[in-house]
């Protein structure tokens, strides 16, 4: 009985996370980023280090910190620790859940080239629409009277004065080619070098110029295939003349 209780324990896991409110100000101070969009999907990796982590995509409709139309993105991937994976399940007290196309307000941390959720769902908040106004309902503490309920405009004049700037519009991106596939869950084994998961920007730009790349030895060959059938008429041509 005991070695099947040891082994329950071995593929299910529970982690309690205590928080600690904190002003909507102290969670953008110590963000890398944020974003308002929309909940798309899910579904549980494996990292480096053997642990599980659950990818959430999300629709970005207005961001900072993400660089997206320099790195032309409109989706973004967000990790959170846990989640279930074959015969595995790590269950995180505090990392929220979506249903899809939900409206969102998530702070994010960049951490060996992914990014993360900051402080689960602490650092996560519903976009409820009252009348008029959007209000960002926080995930963990939805009723507590300073942290609970934050008007849409007081957070986005709180972010531009501590970062400086505040929210961009982020464009709908059309996608032309097969190197944006590399961001989809379903990616090729040609463009699954990198680790999965990590941030667009680098797959992006690596993706993009191995395409230039194939591009170029396209481009050489029709130019030597071109060249020999113009050869080949120029020697047909003077064998008749010579007749």
């Amino acid at each position: 009985m005991s070695s099947i209780l040891a082994a329950l324990f071995l593929v299910t896991s529970v982690y309690a996370t205590v928080f600690k409110p904190q002003p909507i100000e102290q969670q953008i101070r110590e963000s890398d980023g944020v974003f308002l969009g929309h909940f798309l999907k899910k579904k549980t990796i494996e990292l480096e280090d053997g642990s599980l982590a659950t990818q959430m995509v999300f629709k970005i409709n207005q961001e900072y910190g993400l660089q997206s139309d320099f790195y032309g993105m409109d989706e973004v991937l967000i990790h959170y620790p846990g989640g279930s994976l074959a015969d595995r399940h790590v269950k995180i007290e505090g990392v929220p859940s979506f249903t899809s196309g939900e409206k969102v307000v998530l702070f994010i941390k960049s951490i060996d080239n992914r990014y993360w959720g900051m402080n689960l769902g602490f650092g996560t908040f519903k976009v409820i629409n009252y009348g008029k106004e959007n209000v960002l309902v926080n995930y963990i503490f939805p009723n507590h009277p300073e942290v609970g309920q934050v008007k849409f405009q007081k957070f986005e004049t709180a972010l531009k004065s501590i970062k400086g700037v505040g929210l961009k519009l982020v464009q709908n991106i059309q996608y032309p080619s097969n190197s944006d596939k590399a961001f989809q869950f379903n990616r090729s084994p040609a463009s699954n070098s990198l680790p999965e998961g990590q941030n667009r920007s680098i797959a992006s730009k690596i993706d993009q110029s191995d395409n230039q790349s194939d591009q170029s030895k396209i481009n050489i060959l029709w130019l030597v295939l071109v060249m020999g059938l113009a050869g080949g008429f120029f020697r047909m041509t003077r064998k008749k003349t010579a007749r």
